[in-house]
C-alpha cells in the first residue's frame, strides 16, 4: 500500500492542477487575513479574532474541489486503466488515491495556517485592546484547519472516484455546500451540525457555537463519511467496465 501511496503522491505533486489549487488555497486566505487585519480597526473581542485566525480553514473548500478534481481525473483522462492494470484491487486503488489527497490536503492546510499564524499573530499583538488567543488555543485552531483540510481532500477524492465527472462531481460538491447545507439547517433541527458545513466549522474551529460538534467526533463522522464514498467507488468502480 505504501508504494501506491508513493505512485499517487507522485502523480499529485508533477500536475499543475495541484499548484494551482494549492496557490490559489494559501494566497485566498491570506488575502482575506491582510484585508481583514488591515481594514476592521472594530477587531476586538475574542471570537472576531478566532473567527479571523480560523480562516485558514478556508482552504478546506479548495482542497475538496482539488480531491474532486484528482478522483475524477484519470477516469476524464482514460489513466485509470493502466493504474488498475497495476493494482487489481479496485478499494487498494482508490485508498491510495484518498490517502495521498489527504496528505495533500494536510500539507495546504499547513501552509495556510502557518502563514495566517505568521501575518496575524504579531499584527493582533501590535493593535490595542485586542484579546489573543494562548498559544495553545491558536496552535488548535491551525491544526484544526489542517485537519479539515486534510480530510476534505480525501472525500473530494473519494466523490471523484465514484462519480468519475470532475465537472459533475464539482457542482454537486458547491450545490451540497452553498444549497443544501443551508436547507437542511434551516428545515430540520440539529441537522445541521452533521453537514459538510457543519463539520468543516467544528474542525476548523471558527465558531463558538454550542450546536456545533466536538473538533473530534466532528473528524469522525467526516472520516465516516469518507470511508463510506471510497468504499462505494470500489464497488462501482469494479462493476464498471474501465
Amino acid at each position: 500500500m505504501t508504494r501506491l501511496v508513493n505512485a499517487e503522491l507522485l502523480k499529485l505533486r508533477t500536475t499543475r492542477t495541484f499548484w494551482w489549487l494549492a496557490g490559489s488555497a494559501v494566497g485566498l486566505v491570506l488575502l482575506i487575513v491582510v484585508l481583514t487585519l488591515w481594514l476592521d480597526d472594530q477587531l476586538r473581542s475574542a471570537t472576531d479574532v478566532r473567527s479571523l485566525l480560523s480562516t485558514a480553514g478556508i482552504a478546506g473548500l479548495l482542497t475538496l474541489v482539488l480531491g474532486v478534481v484528482v478522483g475524477a481525473g484519470e477516469y476524464r483522462h482514460g489513466t485509470i486503466a493502466s493504474t488498475l492494470l497495476v493494482t487489481p484491487q479496485r478499494l487498494r486503488a482508490v485508498g491510495a488515491t484518498v490517502i495521498a489527497c489527504f496528505l495533500g490536503g494536510l500539507l495546504i492546510g499547513l501552509m495556510a495556517g502557518g502563514l495566517t499564524a505568521l501575518i496575524a499573530l504579531p499584527w493582533l499583538s501590535a493593535k490595542e485592546a485586542v484579546v489573543v488567543p494562548s498559544t495553545g488555543d491558536a496552535v488548535e485552531i491551525f491544526l484544526g484547519g489542517a485537519l479539515y483540510a486534510a480530510l476534505a481532500a480525501a472525500l473530494g477524492a473519494a466523490l471523484g472516484g465514484l462519480l468519475r465527472n470532475q465537472v459533475a462531481a464539482v457542482v454537486i460538491v458547491l450545490v451540497l455546500i452553498f444549497v443544501v447545507d443551508p436547507t437542511l439547517g434551516a428545515l430540520v433541527e440539529g441537522i445541521g451540525q452533521f453537514t459538510l458545513t457543519g463539520l468543516g466549522i467544528a474542525m476548523s474551529g471558527g465558531d463558538d457555537d454550542t450546536d456545533l460538534l466536538p473538533r473530534g467526533v466532528a473528524a469522525v463522522v467526516w472520516l465516516l463519511y469518507t470511508v463510506l464514498l471510497a468504499t462505494l467507488a470500489a464497488i462501482v468502480t469494479a462493476r464498471r467496465d474501465i
